[in-house]
């Protein structure tokens, strides 16, 4: 949690009045208002580290689907970096639920490149000097119906689903399975339209 407290911590402060920017702050007043801030998140800290296992559960699960990007990203942190896979995969699906833009990131240096940059403009993507493609997929409600969420765009297309290992992306018509890695990224490797071989694909995981 030491590091999701430090973030909060600058962006506190990054997020304070123009006004105080304006003003001559003593260490005294700096140190005073960190004290203010941190004492709010260690209460929040002391939430998701409640010693009941299904009250940690619950508090993350909550707090990632508020509407308070500082405790949405404290919450989601604590979950993607717990040593219980149950609690990762719990993560994933709170981030799920909160229908969140995931952005796709594709490394195409080892495909066609004329190929490439004609199709990604065709999905409302993007292909940057270096053949990385880039699109954004806003995540739909979950259809309990079909077992997956839905594209938010198209309610009749399955954008994602959820395993206990994996989370499947429906993309080009194909499902490829992501995995989350240590640094918060879902890795796994597309097939862009028809074209081969298949592109090492990341997805940041954030609120």
């Amino acid at each position: 949690m030491k590091n999701a407290l430090s973030v909060l911590v600058t962006l506190g402060l990054l997020g304070l009045p123009s006004s105080l920017h304006a003003q001559s702050l003593s260490a005294a007043d700096i140190a005073s208002m960190v004290d203010e801030r941190m004492g709010g998140v260690d209460e929040y800290a002391a939430v998701l580290d409640d010693p009941d296992p299904e009250r940690s559960l619950a508090a993350m699960q909550i707090m990632i689907g508020i509407n308070d990007a500082q405790i949405s990203r404290m919450a989601l942190q604590h979950g993607l970096t717990s040593t219980n896979s149950a609690v990762r995969r719990a993560a994933l699906q709170a981030y799920l639920d909160s229908s969140p833009n995931l952005e796709f990131y594709f490394d195409g240096s080892a495909l066609d490149l004329g190929g490439f940059t004609g199709v990604m403009p065709s999905t409302n993507g993007t292909v940057s000097s270096e053949a990385v493609g880039y699109i954004i997929r806003k995540v739909g409600d979950f259809d309990q119906t079909k077992g997956c969420y839905v594209y938010a765009n198209n309610a009749n297309y399955c954008l994602a689903s959820l395993s206990e290992e994996a989370v499947t992306i429906s993309l080009w018509q194909r499902a490829s399975p992501f995995k989350l890695n240590s640094e918060g990224l879902l890795v796994g490797e597309v097939f862009i339209d028809r074209m081969t071989p298949a592109a090492p694909t990341t997805i940041p995981v954030r609120p």
